[in-house]
């Protein structure tokens, strides 16, 4: 059987959708349920954070490295049978309170949980790719993987020519179940209607699945395993618009960070950052504490063109995916009030000090940010000091 690898590092977009996915415990896979996918990483079973933590950090370093299963299997089996979580054992359900009998880890469920994770990250950068390509390539084709058996729906949909931004992809983009290894290939016009044309969508049949975990009935599409009726690129991208549209200001912390990551790594802040583009982008969300220390209406913090111009030349080291601290030193950094219009954020991360400072305007309804940069030690703590 044809076996998933890389040839080639992945694209940036395929390492950012998987770094930007919130750790998510849970005991059975149904507690994690579709869309949420595209924001919590989880593992069934991996109910400890070391454990999760670990697995996480072996997909990050294979997505990042193309490194193939047997090595990902290699490193990643000991560090697992280290912290406990290996072979099958007694574990208490926390829904029912039952002891039941499970598989932890395994070679055959680390295979899952690599091809998974690999297949649904390709599968989101490859959606956030064509939305910056799709007026030279505007459709995608449907294609069987290199199975050696196919579901049957799947192999009625080979072939199937639609629009990149057409509503059948929003369920049917692949991967649509474990093992599946089908994909879209983007095409342009002109090699579309050499191999027939646009397609009429395939009727859309859909069958009853009760949740037995949470309770949840759903309509699933028939040919499609539940859960995975989803499209993660997708509901990651409408995250985002949702956040530069000014949608998310009440939406949970967690959807709003994942939203900041996202733009920090998009074209879109890239933009701003380069002084190819006038005007501002969202760089942070102020946890709620600290909205109450400005006495600001808005938790989103800007980005402008002006601040950027301004980093160019005093901080000429501070790189573009740097300013993802921005949001880490919000919820992580200590906090000092500098002036009433002032928060200035200190933190130490990977061994090096940072300093953020938002400024609030006069009407107290916008945040700006009006500098991230590397500070030295005594200087953290000469800052600090005001604090106490």
């Amino acid at each position: 059987m044809a076996r998933f690898t890389f040839e080639d590092r992945p694209p940036k977009e395929v390492v950012n959708f998987f770094k930007g996915k919130q750790l998510t415990t849970s005991f059975d896979y149904r507690e994690v349920w579709q869309e949420e996918h595209a924001f919590g990483f989880t593992v069934a079973k991996a109910t400890e954070t070391d454990v999760l933590t670990s697995i996480r950090d072996e997909l990050l370093k294979a997505k990042q490295q193309g490194i193939p299963f047997p090595q990902f299997k290699k490193e990643l089996g000991p560090r697992l049978q280290k912290l406990g979580w290996w072979g099958k054992k007694d574990v208490v359900d926390p829904l029912t309170g039952e002891v039941v009998t499970a598989q932890l880890g395994s070679p055959h469920r680390l295979r899952v949980i690599y091809e998974s994770n690999i297949r649904s990250a390709a599968s989101a950068g490859q959606w956030e790719r064509a939305q910056r390509t799709k007026k030279g390539l505007p459709y995608f084709i449907y294609e069987l993987g290199p199975s050696r058996e196919h579901r049957p729906q799947h192999v009625r949909w080979a072939g199937t020519i639609l629009p990149v931004d057409h509503d059948w992809w929003t369920t049917h983009f692949p991967p649509n179940d474990y093992g599946c290894k089908c994909r879209v290939r983007q095409i342009t016009r002109a090699e579309a209607a050499d191999l027939g044309g646009e397609s009429t969508a395939p009727e859309t049949k859909f069958v009853e699945y009760r949740n037995k975990r949470t309770g949840e009935v759903t309509s699933v599409p028939e040919g499609i395993g539940p859960g995975w009726a989803s499209n993660p690129g997708k509901v990651r991208g409408e995250n985002l618009d949702n956040f530069l549209a000014g949608k998310l200001e009440g939406v949970s912390q967690n959807h709003a960070r994942i939203a900041i990551h996202d733009l920090v790594n998009s074209f879109r802040f890239e933009g701003i950052f380069k002084g190819e583009v006038k005007g501002f982008v969202p760089v942070g969300v102020l946890p709620q504490k600290r909205m109450a220390q400005l006495g600001t209406q808005s938790r989103v913090i800007r980005f402008s063109d002006y601040t950027a111009s301004k980093g160019d030349d005093k901080h000429p080291d501070v790189k573009q995916q740097d300013y993802a601290l921005v949001q880490w030193l919000m919820e992580n950094g200590e906090c000092v009030e500098d002036k009433k219009s002032h928060l200035t954020f200190i933190g130490l991360k990977d061994g090096k000090h940072w300093k953020a400072t938002v400024k609030k305007t006069q009407d107290g309804k916008e945040l700006y940010l009006q500098t991230l940069h590397r500070i030295m030690p005594d200087q953290a703590e000469r800052i600090l000091k005001r604090k106490k």
